[in-house]
């Protein structure tokens, strides 16, 4: 870091704990904290001791990364600090020709980004026009979903107006996937109208909290789609707008999602290969729903509250769909150790189990999972309260579990 300009009590910036901390920018995006040597990618490798990673505490020289030598008082990526408070260009940079080259090589810069998180990739995209086009290479961003909430896509024009923002950021780094909080019909078809993406298909989609109607559902080419706390739209709606490429579907916290919903997932999605529901009004009867070809490529079924499902439904299930290797029944108080004789009976695949909060659940279920689900490589027991040590002894003959969760099992 640079030296204090005398009269300075303290460096502008200061390193601490193997963090350098860039100084607030005026606009607003405030500071980010370089993190010592680990890419974001993989925080498994800062256990490592035997990989060569530049260190980014110390003042890292691009040079270093080049292989060349650079001057021994060159800054951070060269800039100092009296200069964090704007954007400097190429011709600005501080330092030796060679230094100023090296700062916007893309080459370099290629490497050198992958040791920051997501977080901070979106600051150091307003250093200069050269870091930003090599940040939003879409290979940085690949996995992350952005979440917009219904206040951040239109601005306030001088006239009063709303203008919808632009989503050209979004489409350069090559996002087919959002989350969006709290909005309207209207903004999705906005949204759809704007992005330059969605004509090729928008694969993922997900509404949490939002007053979309029926009308609003109608989405083609996602492939995922997850709707939370939206209460607005009805069966019927799923009925008209649920299309055949849809492989993941996630409904929890939507009040009109009976029965009748289930029926629709099972007929108008034959692809369907995960499913994750928390309805509190769907009943045994909805297990048996599920078609031929389901039972042949769902192998994700998560049932979270659905506290009317009893054993009746471990049944239908069992039977609808056969390949299953992950389960949840958390929340299903109705289940009892009958009913998790049938899942470890019938389900061999399984790979991973999820029986927190049923509160029926004994170590008789626990002896059952242990002579059957020999794949079985998770299992979570939270507020089983009537499980106790000698239903744990049942599993210490399955050697295929590596995680077992007893969180809040007060006879353990």
């Amino acid at each position: 870091m640079s030296n204090p300009r005398n009269g300075d009590t303290k460096p502008p910036c200061l390193p601490r704990n193997g963090l350098v901390k860039i100084p607030t920018q005026p606009n607003g995006l405030g500071s980010a904290s370089i993190t010592k040597g680990t890419p974001a990618v993989n925080p498994a490798l800062a256990h490592r001791s035997d990989l060569s990673i530049p260190s980014l505490a110390s003042p890292l020289s691009l040079a270093s990364l080049a292989g060349v030598s650079s001057p021994p008082d060159a800054s951070l990526v060269g800039l100092t600090p009296s200069e964090g408070s704007e954007q400097p260009s190429p011709e600005r940079l501080p330092g030796s020709p060679s230094e100023r080259q090296l700062a916007v090589d893309e080459k370099i810069l290629n490497r050198l980004f992958w040791y920051f998180s997501a977080c901070e990739k979106c600051v150091l995209a307003q250093v200069c026009k050269a870091w930003r086009r090599v940040l939003y290479q879409p290979k940085f961003w690949v996995g992350l979903t952005p979440v917009l909430h219904t206040k951040e896509l239109y601005n306030i024009l001088p006239s009063g107006e709303k203008e919808f923002v632009s989503l050209q950021g979004f489409a350069i780094r090559g996002f087919d996937g959002f989350c969006l909080v709290g909005v309207s019909d209207l903004d999705i078809c906005e949204f759809i109208d704007n992005y330059p993406l969605s004509k090729k298909g928008v694969k993922s989609m997900s509404l949490k909290r939002s007053t979309i109607t029926d009308a609003g559902l109608e989405m083609q080419g996602v492939v995922r789609l997850e709707l939370s706390g939206c209460n607005d739209f009805t069966e019927a709606g799923l009925w008209s707008s649920l299309n055949a490429r849809i492989t993941a579907l996630s409904v929890s916290d939507c009040i009109n999602v009976a029965d009748d919903a289930i029926a629709a997932i099972s007929q108008l999605l034959p692809n369907l290969t995960e499913l994750n529901l928390q309805a509190y009004h769907v009943t045994d009867t909805a297990l048996a729903y599920f078609t031929a070809k389901q039972g042949y490529t769902t192998h994700t079924l998560r049932l979270n509250s659905c506290w009317e499902i009893t054993n009746h439904g471990v049944v239908n299930m069992v039977h609808s769909l056969p390949n299953l290797s992950v389960l949840s029944l958390s929340g299903c108080s109705k289940v009892t150790d009958d009913g998790v004789e049938l899942v470890a009976e019938n389900l061999r695949k399984l790979r991973s189990l999820d029986l927190s909060w049923c509160p029926r659940i004994t170590d008789m279920a626990l002896e059952y999972i242990a002579c059957d689900l020999h794949k079985l490589e998770e299992l979570v027991l939270d507020r089983c309260v009537r499980i106790t040590d000698t239903g744990l002894s049942y599993l210490s003959t399955m050697s295929s579990l590596r995680s077992l969760y007893l969180r809040w099992c007060c006879q353990v």
